[in-house]
């Protein structure tokens, strides 16, 4: 079983998006380091156009510029260190701005489908670029839409090809919004059961002569006594069970809590948060069908002493498998267009 290990290097929507500081650099770190610890690689899918935006605004705003170098300074150590950095896009980084004290997050155009043609392969390309900076021209191969916004994945097929990405790690199995956030939902119900599958110009089939591979986020089926369960942790858990970062996430819906209240739910595997609790079973399933990918997604924001602490017995107990990057994949690939 190949498993990887993948976190979105990003800060919280809203008005409390969190600091530099406390929302990247030192969760991350501590992620590093732990990775460190085992010998593991880990795969960031960083928010590139928040980099942007913190040197464009970093002109008027040294704050936001010192910011941006720290950042900066952190991704080289991730690829020094023999991590990977991919991108991760979310668009509305176009229109949001610094006012001098906080972040003006603008979410009207929240999909790269809410730009025109042109707009989407200069903002794709653009921040592809501003990652191999740091990861080298060969460095950004593999892509992750922000907020799962990646159907109808026609209108931003040539903009991913035109900047030289060919894996995508956006589907998640069963995966689907039970609201409309931003005017815009998403739903995987569809996708292929594979381990992972080619594409051409939808993630959800199977087309074993596309241009793009599909490694999909493991995914797990969750019922409402779980989230029972994370309720309690957030609120009766104490220190273990409360963010790192000083951020905060946007309240999940009225809607949204009571059908993970109430029903079965397909969730990713994940290392945020009480989340972390279901690696080792959700592993335990791909494996007794067969399967050979598991990749787990993060958000440095999102970890917790106690994330912290399962992801590293999970890695500690799992190192008959191999944990890799999607270097790893790009064998599959050659000779392709």
């Amino acid at each position: 079983m190949n498993i990887i290990l993948s976190a979105d290097y990003e800060v919280f929507f809203g008005r409390n998006t969190g600091t530099v500081e406390k929302t990247l650099l030192e969760p991350s770190q501590l992620l590093c380091d732990m990775a460190a610890r085992h010998g593991v690689p880990l795969v960031f899918f960083v928010d590139a156009g928040f980099l942007l935006r913190l040197r464009e605004d970093g002109r008027r705003f040294p704050a936001l510029m010192r910011d941006y170098e720290r950042v900066m300074r952190q991704l080289q150590q991730f690829v020094a260190a023999g991590h990977e950095i991919q991108l991760h896009v979310h668009p509305h980084w176009e229109d949001s701005h610094w006012n001098g004290q906080s972040w003006d997050i603008d979410t009207r155009r929240y999909r790269l489908h809410d730009f025109d043609e042109s707009e989407i392969r200069r903002i794709v390309c653009s921040y592809a670029d501003i990652l191999r900076s740091v990861a080298g021209s060969e460095g950004v191969y593999a892509y992750r839409a922000g907020g799962w916004m990646i159907q109808p994945f026609t209108s931003i097929r040539q903009a991913l090809l035109d900047a030289g990405v060919f894996i995508d790690s956006t589907i998640f199995v069963n995966g689907s919004s039970a609201t409309i956030e931003y005017g815009c939902s998403f739903d995987f119900s569809n996708a292929p059961l594979e381990s992972h599958w080619f594409f051409d110009d939808d993630p959800l089939l199977n087309n074993p002569e596309g241009a793009f591979l599909e490694i999909p986020i493991a995914s797990f089926r969750v019922p409402p006594l779980f989230y029972w369960r994370f309720v309690m942790a957030k609120k009766f858990g104490g220190d273990k069970h409360r963010s790192l970062s000083n951020g905060s996430a946007i309240p999940a819906t009225r809607l949204q809590l009571l059908k993970k209240l109430t029903c079965w739910t397909s969730s990713v595997v994940s290392m945020d948060g009480y989340k972390a609790s279901f690696l080792a079973d959700a592993l335990r399933q791909y494996e007794q069908v067969g399967k050979t990918d598991f990749l787990v997604i993060g958000h440095p924001k999102a970890l917790t002493p106690y994330s912290l602490q399962r992801l590293e017995r999970f890695i500690v107990e799992n190192r008959a498998n191999e944990f890799v990057g999607f270097g790893a994949y790009r064998g599959l690939l050659a000779g392709r267009k």
